[in-house]
């Protein structure tokens, strides 16, 4: 049976010893921004979200593979989701193995609904040599599925594509889990998720839905007010706000329009640096807009910029290896230093 834990690494370097990074450890590659359900939590929910919606070219994704090379490290990790559901790209596992022999990264994953998954790509994702397949469901029958998302599936059909997916996932992890707005009204809602999906997943996950879209009226449709989210999604007590957000210090993201942005949890909201092919990852992650945005960080203007002011998501930590306000001034300090170098 699977093991009930969160997504996160739970095991994480103190991001305060080892800030500025010369290398991000994620990179979003937003292979698509389209999705196949409308889940009343994410802007995709809204009528006009104001992402380009599409799938990238491979065009850019070649170059953005390209440019990886360029970084003095290997990322921790290339996750090939952001926005979309990435299996709206038919040349998924084309990028997963075009990244997998690039040798630019630890591990490769994405998360996905799942609900476009069926054995023959499964077989493709896995051969490519993707490392973990986050599935995020949205609950646990049909009738869910069209309240939460407005899906219409064979929700048995899903099941039996998720058993294949485990039982043929070889060295990938899957890891599966549920927003606790889709099992609110579940009588043991927990078991229940157990019972279903225990025997086809690595781990399980039962996940508490902030208020991150901007776009998105959390309040009236299920009543989440972003004073709930001041411990985040993962249970460390946190008791104020924080001032420095941990996200642009170790990830940033391409969109599937090749804008280079911060891979801000709020996307349609996200705070771009540039754009590829015109630009350079690495410059772009070593000045510029990336840089200025540390440093708004650090010296405690958060709620002075027009996006971050509103985001509630510095809070949504696992533990206090990415707890960064206490040495905000010695991280910026240690950044002036660099630059002077």
């Amino acid at each position: 049976m699977a093991e009930f834990r969160q997504w996160r690494n739970e095991k994480r370097t103190p991001l305060r010893e080892v800030v500025p990074l010369d290398t991000p450890y994620t990179l979003n590659i937003e292979v698509s921004t389209l999705c196949n359900i409308r889940c009343q939590y994410c802007a995709h929910s809204t009528k006009d979200h104001g992402v380009w919606e599409g799938n990238m070219s491979m065009e850019l994704f070649h170059e953005v593979v390209r440019q990886l090379h360029g970084f003095p490290h290997k990322l921790k990790l290339v996750d090939l989701f952001c926005f979309g559901e990435p299996l709206c790209h038919p040349q998924l596992a084309e990028m997963a193995a075009e990244v997998r022999q690039a040798d630019v990264c630890e591990t490769i994953g994405f998360t996905t609904n799942g609900l476009l998954l069926t054995p023959e790509k499964i077989d493709a994702l896995i051969a490519a040599g993707v490392d973990t397949i986050r599935v995020s469901l949205q609950g646990l029958d049909a009738e869910t599925y069209r309240k939460v998302c407005g899906a219409n599936i064979d929700f048995e059909q899903f099941r039996e594509n998720l058993r294949y997916l485990y039982d043929h996932r070889g060295g990938c992890k899957v890891r599966m889990k549920i927003a606790d707005v889709a099992i609110a009204d579940v009588p043991d809602g927990k078991a229940r998720l157990e019972a279903l999906f225990g025997d086809r997943a690595d781990s399980l996950y039962i996940e508490h839905i902030l208020p991150k879209y901007g776009d998105v009226d959390y309040a009236a449709r299920f009543g989440t007010l972003p004073h709930d989210a001041m411990s985040g999604r993962e249970g460390f007590r946190q008791t104020e706000w924080h001032k420095v957000c941990y996200r642009p210090f170790i990830k940033m993201r391409v969109g599937s329009d090749g804008a280079v942005s911060a891979s801000c949890c709020d996307t349609p909201h996200d705070i771009v640096y540039g754009h590829l092919p015109q630009d350079n990852l690495v410059g772009l992650w070593n000045r510029g807009g990336h840089v200025s945005l540390m440093k708004i960080q650090l010296e405690g203007k958060r709620f002075q910029h027009p996006v971050c002011k509103s985001c509630i998501l510095p809070n949504d930590i696992t533990n206090e290896a990415d707890l960064l306000d206490p040495w905000a001034e010695e991280i910026l300090a240690r950044m002036n230093a660099q630059e002077k170098l």
